[in-house]
């Protein structure tokens, strides 16, 4: 199916007479947009005609930036001073490597694992994130966009975001994923890693 076609799925589903339905469980509102990474400014221009069409009969649009808020959220550690610190450590890894960059980016995963696999971090800020721009908003009238997560290409999966927002999110909330969509409950992230099945929203 092409992006345009499912991106008009997704508008539909959106405007149901009966209310948002992206996802078969209330109590769930995910789903993921899928597009190819080449796709990336098609999937904008496209996106923003879905926008004004939901504008223009109510909604309110919201996003989450997952790249800058992991920024922020670095540049508040160690007083300020992880990411200089960070930048410092993968310029050692690399020259120590003699210039192979498998490395650095080994340690640099290591390193940010810390952050993006504890609830209690990262992911709790992008949770916080999302309570604090929807608090109030009306479920059948808004909808937030998690955007810009090949920013966190190579260190981490939707998947594992995923996992962590499970509970007190009331207004759809879509996953613009760019990757390949393998097999019907499969995808790949920007086309690169190995697919992986750990997704319960449902796919567009």
């Amino acid at each position: 199916m092409s992006l345009e076609y499912r991106i008009n799925l997704l508008k539909n589903d959106l405007l149901n007479p009966s209310g948002p339905c992206i996802s078969t469980n209330r109590n769930y509102p995910f789903a993921i947009l899928q597009y190819l990474p080449y796709e990336e400014f098609k999937m904008r221009a496209r996106l923003i005609e879905l926008l004004d069409t939901l504008r223009n009969k109510g909604w309110v649009i919201l996003n989450v930036d997952l790249f800058s808020t992991f920024i922020d959220y670095l540049g508040k550690q160690e007083d300020g001073e992880f990411i200089d610190a960070l930048i410092e450590e993968e310029k050692l890894q690399y020259k120590e490597s003699r210039f192979n960059h498998s490395m650095p980016l080994n340690v640099l995963k290591n390193i940010l694992d810390t952050f993006l696999k504890n609830p209690e971090e990262y992911p709790k800020t992008v949770f916080d994130r999302i309570m604090e721009k929807t608090a109030g908003s009306d479920p059948t009238k808004t909808v937030i966009f998690l955007s810009r997560i090949g920013g966190l290409y190579p260190f981490y999966r939707t998947s594992s975001l995923l996992r962590y927002l499970d509970h007190g999110i009331q207004v759809p909330t879509i996953v613009l994923y760019p990757g390949e969509h393998t097999e019907q409950h499969y995808l790949s992230f920007m086309g690169e890693m190995d697919s992986d099945r750990d997704y319960r929203p449902r796919i567009y």
